[in-house]
């Protein structure tokens, strides 16, 4: 799980991971974005474990901004940086 402090984070930075992946899949950078799912269809799971998890969902983040440095707004988003 995700705290319940941080759902809502959470899922501002899903909403920022979608919409950014959008636009790369307009820019036909299908590779870049098979990476992208990868690292971020592990997310939705974190959130539905029963213990908290909200330090490794931030570690994904944080490893998917390191990768593709357009996801730091999905990270800010996560810890309240709108």
């Amino acid at each position: 799980m995700v705290t319940k402090e941080k759902q809502r984070g959470a899922l501002l930075a899903l909403n920022s991971i979608l919409v950014l992946s959008r636009s790369l899949a307009h820019e036909g950078r299908s590779h870049d974005l098979a990476i992208i799912l990868d690292i971020t269809e592990y997310l939705p799971m974190l959130m539905l474990e029963s213990e908290d998890r909200t330090g490794v969902f931030r570690e994904q983040l944080v490893d998917l901004a390191r990768r593709y440095p357009v996801f730091a707004h999905a990270l800010e988003r996560f810890d309240g940086v709108d």
